[in-house]
């Protein structure tokens, strides 16, 4: 049932799990960028593989959390999921105009036999709409983070011909009201050299900024010059695997994880 509000425990449907509750119970889920606006939406996909490779074919709870760029929460969804059963959910039904970050666990209605160690999370995508139909997809990565952690470098190499289309978007998985993310953006040349750096915006816990190669480096175009490529690298605290897009006059669009 789509809740189009804040999941606070003073408004909590039948069913309705926190995001919280998620994670100390072992199903932390999983978290990706969301986009609702006039260029792309955003689609949630699920199946329950639980009832594929568990012998006791159990029934899962799919649970959604939807939050804005500030990481303040937009909306929440949950549906039961029977053997095989399986989701796709449009999200610009709850948040037309929000973007930001979903997270998303499957949990298992009777607690079944795992391997030891983390439990899984989620086996789930999400697939992202243009004007001009699917463009692409990307699949879960990254857990839910309880409490504050370090980020090691993430880089990834774009075109130099499509510098203008070019940018990245940097999500905060960590839901700790302490966990802003912090960091820096480095502007590479492919063999190794520093071009430029500076600071990256703060992200809010469970938010996500979306910013274009020549916001961060208004000079990249110069630094970079006649290269045939280039590369961006950031790294800090409590940022997921970014994802590298490329957006164009047309309204196409690409997106990918580093």
């Amino acid at each position: 049932m789509p809740i189009p509000c804040s999941p606070a425990e003073s408004c909590r449907m039948p069913g309705e799990l926190l995001i919280g509750e998620a994670v100390a119970r072992g199903y932390p889920p999983a978290v990706l960028y969301l986009r609702n606006d006039e260029t792309v939406t955003t689609e949630v996909c699920a199946f329950n593989y639980f009832s594929v490779f568990m012998k006791d074919h159990p029934e899962v709870d799919a649970h959604v959390w939807l939050f804005d760029g500030a990481g303040k929460p937009a909306g929440y969804f949950h549906r039961e999921l029977g053997v095989n059963g399986q989701l796709q959910l449009q999200t610009s039904e709850l948040c037309p105009r929000v973007s930001g970050t979903v997270a998303m666990a499957l949990v298992p209605k009777h607690e079944t036999k795992l391997r030891p160690g983390r439990k899984v999370t989620t086996g789930y995508y999400a697939q992202y709409f243009s004007q001009h139909g699917a463009i692409t997809l990307s699949h879960e990565r990254e857990p839910v983070a309880a409490a504050p952690f370090p980020t090691s470098a993430w880089m990834q190499s774009y075109l130099t011909r499509f510098l203008r289309e070019s940018g990245v978007v940097l999500v905060n998985s960590c839901m700790a009201s302490e966990g802003v993310s912090v960091g820096t953006a480095r502007l590479m040349a492919l063999d190794g050299t520093a071009l430029g750096e500076r600071e990256i915006p703060e992200i809010a816990p469970m938010g996500a900024i979306r910013i274009s190669t020549l916001d961060l480096f208004p000079g990249a175009e110069q630094l970079v010059g006649a290269a045939e490529g280039f590369a961006l690298e950031f790294k800090g605290t409590n940022i997921a695997s970014p994802f590298s897009y490329y957006e164009f006059a047309n309204g196409k669009f690409s997106l990918h994880h580093f």
